[in-house]
């Protein structure tokens, strides 16, 4: 059930609004954003529909085989049907998560086409969860199975003890060694992006822009020992390049994009061993070594000014993350765990800024500096969250 959430801090270089531009050279900027999400408590799956975020499973006969070693043997101890019917109960974890952001830049002009930037953020994360029970135990019908044919086994399925939610969460704590289902909390800073900005071609109307850059892994991960816990960052170094390239319309109106491709480098990880893909618990630990997709990101804007002051831009962003590859000496749970792991992402978004920036170069405004508003909405996807966040953000020229 962990969470991982991409809360992306995009500070790059606005100061005319125009994608491909950079600073000049000796100037810097500095950006500062604050961002809200909503509760999250849902998650788009891997059929791209739209599920409750906790995690759902059973107790059955063949769960207790995977526990204690194939205790039970269809045909011999019991038979197939009352094997088949055998439920202690259904189950599903309940979680609900939120998260507070605070993300810092920097960026400065090398020369009048190159600029340096880094930025960071720093996370409060909240997590609610809790075990709920959906279905009951079948003691009753699977004894009414084997009444004449295993009398005994039918007795003592009769006098068996209900396994509720506290039963479930013992087993959870005793046998598999996780730390208690509850509610969680967390901070800390998530990864550290830094790069170059290049303006490649100006043409006053139209350019581009090239940035390589890195993301070092500064962020926390994910505890194997926590099923509730979020990480902020994934573990490994990130290699990328993105360009951006602009359209100016007229003084009022102006279209950019921006396209990322990141490679995500190998890294090693402790996790959990799991004995099947559809059971998401294991007792065991082990060491992976851990490839994640490279990932594509696209950006669409559009921005309209009413004046110097204010526009606003409506956004499109597309994300794909291709599927993740692990390696160890357990090679089942490797393609258990590369299962079902790539990711896709629509999301939409409104910004309404107030700017000086223009009244500035225009020698009307003291300071040069940016207000935005942004608010944020996860459309669809694929194994992501359904996420919604409001970000405040303000960047200052000097």
């Amino acid at each position: 059930m962990t969470l991982t959430i991409f809360l992306s801090i995009f500070l790059t270089s606005l100061a005319w609004s125009q994608a491909f531009k950079v600073l000049p050279k000796g100037v810097r900027i500095i950006g500062m954003r604050n961002v809200i999400t909503s509760k999250i408590n849902s998650n788009f799956n891997q059929f791209k529909s739209e599920s409750p975020m906790g995690t759902q499973f059973k107790i059955d006969a063949q769960t207790i085989n995977s526990l204690s070693g194939n205790v039970i043997t269809p045909g011999k101890d019991i038979s197939s049907d009352a094997y088949n019917n055998f439920l202690l109960g259904e189950y599903k974890v309940d979680a609900e998560a939120q998260l507070n952001v605070r993300g810092m830049g920097f960026g400065y002009g090398l020369t009048d086409k190159l600029m340096f930037y880094g930025e960071i953020a720093y996370y409060e994360a909240q997590v609610r969860s809790s075990i709920k029970r959906t279905q009951g135990n079948s003691y009753e019908s699977t004894a009414r199975l084997l009444d004449g044919r295993n009398q005994a086994v039918a007795d003592n399925l009769r006098q068996m003890i209900d396994a509720n939610e506290n039963t479930v969460q013992s087993v959870i704590v005793n046998h598999y060694g996780y730390k208690p289902i509850g509610d969680w909390y967390g901070k800390g800073y998530g990864d550290m992006e830094t790069g170059l900005m290049y303006k490649a071609l100006d043409r006053g109307v139209y350019g581009l822009m090239v940035y390589p850059g890195v993301v070092l892994p500064t962020g926390r991960q994910d505890d194997p020992d926590i099923l509730q816990d979020i990480a902020f960052g994934d573990g490994q170094f990130d290699l990328f390049t993105e360009l951006a390239t602009g359209y100016v319309v007229d003084d009022h109106l102006q279209f950019g994009a921006t396209i990322r491709y990141t490679h995500q480098f190998e890294t090693t990880k402790k996790l959990r061993i799991p004995d099947s893909q559809d059971f998401a618990l294991s007792s065991r630990t082990g060491t992976f070594n851990v490839k994640y997709g490279d990932k594509l990101n696209l950006m669409l804007n559009s921005t309209y000014k009413f004046n110097d002051w204010i526009s606003f831009t409506p956004v499109y962003r597309y994300m794909r993350q291709e599927s993740a590859q692990y390696h160890s000496d357990f090679h089942q749970a490797d393609s258990f765990l590369s299962a079902n792991s790539d990711k896709e992402e629509h999301q939409g978004q409104m910004t309404a800024s107030i700017s000086s920036i223009t009244p500035f170069l225009k020698k009307q405004f003291v300071l040069p500096a940016q207000i935005n508003i942004n608010y944020v909405k996860t459309l669809s996807g694929k194994n992501i969250p359904n996420v919604q966040r409001f970000e405040f953000e303000i960047r200052m020229l000097f």
